[in-house]
C-alpha cells in the first residue's frame, strides 16, 4: 500500500535550506551531457566543387560570381552553421548528491513523493496500474524507484505509459525534477540515503 511522505526525513531536513543555484547547475549539466553534439554542416572550404568561375565577370547583367561554393550559391557551403562539438560539463559527485537531496526535499514539501510496497507478484500491468491509481498517480511522467525488484514486478510496471523505472543507484536530481510524481519502494529511500551520505 502506498502512502504520501508527509514528514521529511532527518537526513533531508538540512537540504531544504540548500542553494537552489546548485540544483540548477546540476540539472543543466545533466541535460548538456545528454546531447550528442553530432550536428554539423560544411563550410565553403569543405564543399567539393570545381574552381571554375560560374560565368563571366561582365556583360551578363548578374551580380559578380567567383565561386560555386559561395554561401550565396545553391549547393555551396554554409556560413556560420553549427559545428559538431562536445557539450559535456563536469559534474562532481558531491554536487550531484547535494542536488538530489534538495530535489527530493522540495518534492516532499510539495506532497509529490509516495512510499510503500510496489511488488506485483502476478506480473500483470493491470495490477501495477491499480497500485499507482490507489494514490491518484495516473497522469504525466512518474518515476518508480525499485530496489532489487523481481522480474515480474519490472514486467508489470514497464508497460505503463509515462512510468519510468529506476533503481536507487540511478536516481538523479534531473529525474526528480522532470517527473510529476515520485514513487519509492519501501527500502528505496534507505538505499538513496546510504548513497548520498558517503
Amino acid at each position: 500500500m502506498l502512502k504520501k511522505i508527509e514528514n521529511i526525513p532527518s537526513w533531508l531536513v538540512e537540504a531544504t535550506e540548500g542553494n537552489l543555484g546548485t540544483l540548477w547547475q546540476v540539472v543543466k549539466a545533466y541535460r548538456a551531457n545528454r546531447r550528442q553534439g553530432t550536428v554539423g554542416v560544411k563550410t565553403r572550404s569543405m564543399v567539393r566543387s570545381t574552381g571554375k568561375k560560374p560565368y563571366g565577370q561582365k556583360k551578363t547583367g548578374q551580380a559578380r560570381r567567383g565561386s560555386f561554393v559561395s554561401p550565396l550559391h545553391v549547393g555551396g557551403g554554409v556560413a556560420h552553421g553549427p559545428k559538431a562539438r562536445d557539450y559535456r560539463q563536469p559534474l562532481p559527485e558531491k554536487m550531484a548528491h547535494q542536488a538530489l537531496k534538495l530535489a527530493l526535499a522540495k518534492r516532499m514539501q510539495a506532497g509529490l513523493v509516495y512510499e510503500g510496497s510496489l511488488a506485483v507478484e502476478t506480473g500483470k500491468t493491470k495490477d501495477a496500474a491499480l497500485v499507482l491509481k490507489s494514490v491518484g498517480v495516473e497522469v504525466g511522467k512518474v518515476i518508480v524507484c525499485l530496489s532489487e525488484p523481481s522480474e515480474k514486478t519490472i514486467r508489470a510496471y514497464r508497460n505503463i505509459r509515462g512510468v519510468v523505472l529506476v533503481s536507487p543507484s540511478q536516481l538523479t536530481a534531473l529525474d526528480v525534477m522532470e517527473s510529476r510524481n515520485l514513487v519509492l519502494a519501501a527500502d528505496a529511500l534507505k538505499a538513496i540515503e546510504a548513497r548520498v551520505s558517503k
